[in-house]
């Protein structure tokens, strides 16, 4: 049995989420420095997931590799702890250059995508929305500058890349919802917020949502 194409089949399914895991892996390892009952341990994949930024639990991952491609074997486990030994070690480094590869050749307009998306600084505009006092003034100031952008990320991100993009996509949601209910709840009041032209205009140079609410 070809244990490469297995694994092409385990990255076309899990996409960058796949391919992470195979690095945290072989990078969990390399590892040194306390007793090891086997290669890796769970606890040692999720700290370098965490070092590259993710979080999101390996189980399902793990146990595929194990019983369904069969490149890692539990050696120990307890209530507290799980370990695994790597079958083929040449195997998964093999698949992690092809990926690499293949994502550098390739991925072009994804990670044009997530760069424009992180361009318009929205973990910034997410914290503002949650703590600004004029909620329903921020969001006009945005919804013909800075939304429609998030929007046309949104649609172009769930279509091509919705694995690649998950993190991405789940923080452009947030940013939706926490603007409509600013909107919905500013309806009920009596008094609306009136934005000037002029105030539009700034925020469409950087400048309009930056100040403080």
């Amino acid at each position: 049995m070809d244990e490469t194409l297995d694994l092409r089949e385990f990255i076309a399914k899990y996409g960058e989420r796949g391919y992470y895991i195979i690095k945290a892996i072989l990078d969990a390892s390399l590892t040194g420095g306390k007793a090891k009952l086997g290669d890796f341990d769970l606890k040692g994949v999720k700290e370098r997931l965490k070092s590259m930024g993710l979080d999101y639990n390996p189980v399902p991952l793990l146990y595929a590799l194990e019983r369904t491609y069969g490149v890692i074997r539990t050696t120990y486990r307890s209530t507290t702890q799980h370990w695994w030994e790597i079958t083929d070690r040449r195997k998964l480094q093999e698949i992690l250059s092809e990926f690499e590869g293949s994502r550098e050749a390739e991925d072009y307009e994804l990670r044009l995508l997530r760069l424009q998306f992180y361009s318009l600084d929205p973990e910034r505009i997410l914290a503002q929305l949650r703590s600004s006092r004029r909620p329903r003034q921020l969001v006009a100031r945005m919804a013909f500058t800075t939304l429609p952008m998030i929007v046309e990320f949104l649609k172009k991100a769930k279509e091509l890349y919705p694995e690649e993009l998950a993190k991405e996509i789940d923080l452009a949601e947030q940013i939706l919802e926490l603007a409509e209910r600013a909107i919905t709840r500013g309806a009920l009041n009596s008094k609306a917020y009136l934005i000037t032209e002029a105030e539009v205009q700034d925020d469409a140079l950087g400048g309009g949502d930056r100040e403080s609410l």
